[in-house]
């Protein structure tokens, strides 16, 4: 509890108006197209996000654990994707910055992990995490398991995390791009509206999805 209180204080102190986990570090300049990258999915297998995208509206949201502004946007995000999972022109994803093996226990409610579901639970008011989630070769940030500091809270390589090829200083961050792969849409933090997040979402995907 007193770790939820923490959070809790954090954001009050940002007064939910524009939350987000700052990142520090080299970036390079926004995209305006989707990059030509490969992606791990949640069981390690390499696929080309172009590939998976082809043809298609991508949506991508970027979180890690533990991010309170990131967990405090699931419940937007999960009611959005499925809202939209159906449709076959629409591609929408997570990538993590964090460890896939930890993202697959934290999935998995390990007891390991108990103070990151909790927190997870907490601000999402969920209690499950369902949406589709890929990983960054590199990109591998670890945690603090039972008291013990595992590689930091950085990850290998940071220059291979999705804020540094996607160019954006804060998670959570969602980016879209059209059915040709060009960006229309990017921002940064989750102030906590719901409905208006997912009109402001919503206001640009449909248009999208309706041209060829």
């Amino acid at each position: 509890m007193k770790k939820l209180s923490v959070f809790v204080l954090m954001l009050m102190l940002f007064g939910l108006r524009f939350v987000s986990a700052q990142v520090y570090g080299p970036k390079k300049a926004p995209l305006d197209s989707a990059p030509d990258i490969e992606l791990l999915d949640i069981n390690g297998k390499v696929v080309k996000l172009k590939e998976l995208a082809k043809g298609k509206v991508l949506f991508i949201d970027n979180w890690f654990i533990p991010c309170p502004p990131c967990f405090f946007e699931m419940k937007m995000l999960h009611d959005l994707y499925a809202k939209y999972k159906g449709n076959k022109n629409f591609c929408f994803i997570t990538i993590s910055r964090t460890d896939r093996e930890l993202v697959k226990k934290f999935i998995a409610k390990d007891p390991s992990l108990k103070k990151y579901t909790d927190q997870y639970e907490y601000f999402s008011t969920l209690s499950s995490f369902s949406l589709p989630v890929y990983f960054l070769p590199g990109c591998d940030a670890k945690l603090e398991l039972q008291g013990t500091n595992v590689h930091g809270l950085n990850p290998s390589d940071p220059l291979k995390c999705a804020d540094n090829i996607f160019g954006f200083g804060g998670y959570p961050t969602v980016v879209v791009f059209n059915k040709q792969g060009k960006l229309i849409f990017n921002k940064t933090g989750y102030d906590g509206n719901h409905d208006a997040a997912v009109a402001e979402i919503e206001n640009v995907i449909r248009p999208a999805l309706a041209k060829n």
